[in-house]
């Protein structure tokens, strides 16, 4: 290996190391944070914390136990999510909620017309809805949470089995665990947007580069992996063009390696493929007929409005944005929706006074407290309050049936509804499995080691990071595109340093 190569990942390691203590306070504070909110939670996890400790064998042998039997982990998974689903009053919000109405009809054609000029990104996903509600009518809408579901599981099943064949069967017991912990037993399957349903296809992307990193790789393997590779990236990146950020990473170890070989075999393959599965996807997305999109410059949001709205004080602040971008706009078409005001001149007059306004000292904070607000909440950042909350709220069609009923009435409490005291319980439980999931990612940057699949999996979390600082960020549900590789390499360092309590001699009678 070269110099650079050590010198590179060495200093990557030592900047990840740091990012991933932040992460590790942030996560604690939260939790203390909701624990302080509701006492009588804080005694309950304080009374299971100390029979774990003191039972810590037999939870280890349960442990193992689970480990034989993942198809009823999976199952019991399944029926949370199903049990979310039944019980749900609202089941679509905010942005999700305009696409998914304007796909099936529910809203006037201007109305999802000017949504989706303004909003280009989302365009994939209302095509896809369309779609569905042209073959099924009211029925697409149960089809494509079913499909939520299997997206939702199979990506379990691919981390196992990918981490099972390229690191070890701890490492991927590990990963599965974290994984349905936390998305598994979750209901964010049901939001309807881009979050879920590219986690399997990452999951492939993840393994698929691991199998090029390995160095007995024959040509004609270099070259189907690339291939497949290549196609795969091309459908994950028309849902979330995050997806390039493993490919970003993948060159850069075969790079810094001075694989020449590979890498521009690799590089040319992937191009060619991406290029040839992509290109008709992209040019039906621009001649499409199923919605019109206004022409004109200023109406759509593009790559630089990220970057401004990601300077707002808390990364996310849409209104702050508008108002800044408003200044730019004739004092007679404010009011109007497609006012131009995100045309490219304005956004970067907006861009340069906002950065103008920070000091290095403010900028500083400014970057510290948005990274803080991405990586706070175990629970993912699941923001689904009761519907009076809510802007643009979709109700579930077996609301009607549903909403006398006391156990569906306590699911909405306690697991769905994040503005009851009663969901506290569960976001608490969420944040222990967070915590944990925050060491081990401490673990696994703890020293450095000149390993190719490591160092892929540190510079693609270390790139995920990165776009959330200089783009929109401050949302933990940002996080999930990238969730894959952190379970990875939290589940690398979780079972690198196995915490054996009764080695410390605080423990020891």
């Amino acid at each position: 290996m070269s110099k650079i190569y050590h010198v590179t990942f060495s200093i990557l390691q030592k900047i990840m190391l740091v990012l991933s203590l932040h992460w590790l306070f942030t996560a604690i504070g939260f939790g203390v944070y909701l624990a302080y909110l509701n006492s009588l939670a804080l005694i309950i996890f304080g009374i299971v914390a100390v029979f774990a400790v003191h039972y810590r064998i037999q939870l280890k042998k349960c442990y193992q136990f689970l480990m034989r039997h993942k198809l009823a982990i999976a199952f019991a998974a399944l029926l949370f999510q199903l049990i979310m689903l039944l019980s749900a009053e609202l089941l679509i919000r905010r942005d999700a909620a305009v696409v998914f109405t304007g796909a099936f009809k529910y809203l006037k054609e201007s109305s999802i017309s000017s949504y989706l000029t303004r909003n280009p990104n989302n365009l994939p996903l209302f095509l896809y809805e369309r779609f569905f509600f042209n073959l099924f009518g009211e029925a697409a809408l149960w089809i494509m949470q079913g499909l939520n579901l299997f997206y939702v599981n199979i990506a379990a099943w691919i981390l196992y089995k990918g981490c099972q064949r390229y690191f070890s069967q701890t490492v991927a017991d590990v990963t599965f665990t974290l994984y349905v912990a936390l998305v598994g037993f979750s209901p964010y399957y049901m939001s309807m947007y881009t979050d879920i349903p590219p986690l399997p296809l990452i999951s492939l992307q993840i393994f698929l580069t691991l199998g090029l990193l390995k160095n007995q790789e024959k040509t004609r393997q270099i070259i189907g992996r690339s291939l497949l590779l290549g196609i795969l990236t091309s459908l994950a990146f028309l849902i979330r063009p995050t997806v390039m950020i493993l490919m970003i990473a993948v060159f850069g170890v075969l790079f810094l390696r001075k694989n020449w070989k590979k890498f521009f075999l690799t590089a040319a393959v992937f191009g060619l493929s991406f290029s040839a599965a992509y290109l008709p996807l992209h040019y039906g997305l621009a001649h499409q007929t199923e919605v019109p999109i206004i022409k004109g410059e200023g109406l759509a949001k593009g790559p630089l409005l990220f970057i401004n709205l990601g300077l707002t004080n808390i990364g996310h602040d849409q209104e702050d944005m508008k108002e800044g971008l408003l200044q730019y706009v004739d004092p007679d078409k404010r009011d109007d929706y497609n006012n131009g005001m995100f045309a490219t001149e304005n956004v970067i007059k907006e861009i340069k006074r906002r950065l103008k306004e920070y000091t290095p000292l403010t900028f500083l904070q400014h970057l510290y407290y948005k990274q803080s607000l991405t990586v706070a909440e175990g629970n993912l950042g699941w923001l689904y309050r009761s519907v009076e909350h809510e802007k643009t709220p979709y109700i579930s069609p077996l609301y009607e049936s549903t909403k006398d009923n006391a156990f569906t009435q306590f699911i909405r409490d306690f697991f769905l509804n994040s503005d009851k005291d009663s969901y506290r319980y569960y976001s608490l439980l969420k944040q222990v499995v967070w915590i944990i999931m925050a060491l081990g990612l401490v673990f696994a940057l703890w020293k450095y080691r000149p390993d190719d699949s490591l160092n892929f999996l540190i510079l693609a979390v270390f790139g995920g990071l990165l776009f959330l600082q200089i783009f929109e960020g401050g949302k933990t549900r940002y996080l999930i595109q990238f969730l894959p590789q952190i379970l990875i390499l939290s589940a690398v360092g979780l079972t690198q340093y196995p915490l054996d309590l009764n080695r410390m001699k605080f423990w020891k009678k």
